[in-house]
């Protein structure tokens, strides 16, 4: 093990430093606190042993700095000091040590005091190794049932993967949503559309009041069924509640179990309101400006207000940049003779029908409206800004 001991006496110092190096482990020495921090800021250590009483910063002081750090690993902490009361010993104890050893002590002792140390940091490290083994067959999980939603439908895809990015925004600005649930969020707006796979294509291009009978019955059942495929893996069953929950609303009405206001998940409520703005700029064709009007008068009534409030911060920022941008979406209905496609125009399948760079004269106009007549494009399509000062 790399061990660090800390004693402003030279002698102790000397004698623990041959001591421990005879025992086979990498000893580093300090005869004072700061250059212990120093020296367990910079170094990846396993154990400490220090004296309490020591100039500038003493044993108890160092030995909670390490434990409040963001260091790597675990530390295991000893206290060496004469100070032998219960009273001192219970301080060194609530101050974050692992243990405590009384001067003058027994080699033997402290060896086997050692010994205990390094299986607790050996459990520790196992313990870690296993968390990011999880970790990554987690995320390895996510990303792959993420390709499954793209490789099904592009748009349903695309969905998702701005409903996540922006889910992660508002997590990232609520004031009651702790950073350690910002990947089970940014998850849940990954997939909370998994439940479509295998959907057909003419429901994912309709409004829900334009579905018949069986196709609303079957469009209703996804947030069930995304919620099935999900629990079949066991890490995973968190997620699956948020899928579950997704299209319940703030006034009760929603499915699949008629929630309403805080029985519906915080990390739901906000991955609601960014599927909500996503589906109306990219299916639904509205603009930054549009959007705004269109969210507030769901807010309180589908949507929670206060993360209406903050997606509508966020819809203020895209605005902003859009303007940056050197191409903008422009409605069918605005298109005119001279403007050129900043993006390809593609059937809901990915099918390419009209290549970037066209310029849209009366014959291909006909073309696109043709094919929104059809059913295979949004109502708007991508152009270059400076073709439209032309």
């Amino acid at each position: 093990m790399n061990i660090l001991i800390a004693d402003d006496d030279l002698v102790t110092l000397r004698l623990l430093e041959k001591h421990i190096q005879a025992w086979d482990h990498h000893v580093y020495a300090a005869q004072n606190g700061l250059d212990a921090w120093d020296i367990a800021s910079s170094t990846d250590l396993d154990l400490v042993i220090t004296d309490w009483k020591m100039p500038g910063l003493d044993g108890l002081e160092l030995c909670q700095r390490i434990r409040n750090a963001d260091l790597p690993g675990y530390i295991y902490l000893i206290i060496v000091s004469a100070k032998n009361t219960n009273q001192d010993i219970v301080t060194g104890l609530r101050g974050g040590i692992d243990d405590y050893i009384t001067k003058p002590f027994d080699f033997n002792e402290l060896r086997e005091r050692i010994a205990t140390g390094e299986r607790i940091v050996a459990l520790e490290q196992e313990l870690r190794n296993k968390y990011e083994i999880i970790e990554k067959n987690y995320f390895q999980t996510i990303r792959m049932f993420s390709n499954l939603i793209e490789v099904f439908n592009e748009d349903l895809g695309g969905h998702c993967r701005r409903v996540a990015k922006t889910a992660l925004k508002v997590a990232q600005r609520h004031p009651h949503v702790d950073e350690t649930e910002y990947p089970l969020i940014e998850a849940g707006g990954l997939l909370h559309d998994i439940g479509m796979v295998g959907f057909p294509d003419h429901m994912l291009l309709k409004k829900t009041t334009e579905l018949p009978g069986e196709d609303l019955t079957l469009y209703k059942s996804h947030p069930v069924q995304g919620e099935i495929i999900l629990q079949e893996v066991e890490y995973l069953r968190p997620l699956s509640k948020i899928v579950r929950q997704h299209h319940e609303q703030v006034n009760g009405r929603g499915f699949p179990d008629g929630l309403s206001g805080d029985q519906i998940p915080l990390s739901v409520r906000i991955i609601s309101a960014a599927s909500t703005y996503d589906g109306l700029i990219h299916k639904w064709g509205y603009g930054f400006e549009d959007v705004s009007e269109r969210l507030v008068l769901q807010k309180g009534y589908q949507l929670d207000p206060d993360i209406v409030d903050l997606v509508l911060e966020i819809n203020v920022e895209n605005m902003r940049a859009e303007k940056k941008r050197n191409h903008k979406m422009v409605p069918l209905e605005d298109l005119v003779d001279g403007m050129v496609l900043a993006e390809s125009i593609r059937r809901k399948t990915g099918t390419l029908l009209m290549p970037v760079d066209t310029v849209v004269t009366l014959s291909t106009l006909n073309k696109i409206m043709k094919y929104a007549e059809l059913g295979n494009i949004g109502n708007a399509v991508m152009v270059y800004k400076e073709s439209m000062r032309k």
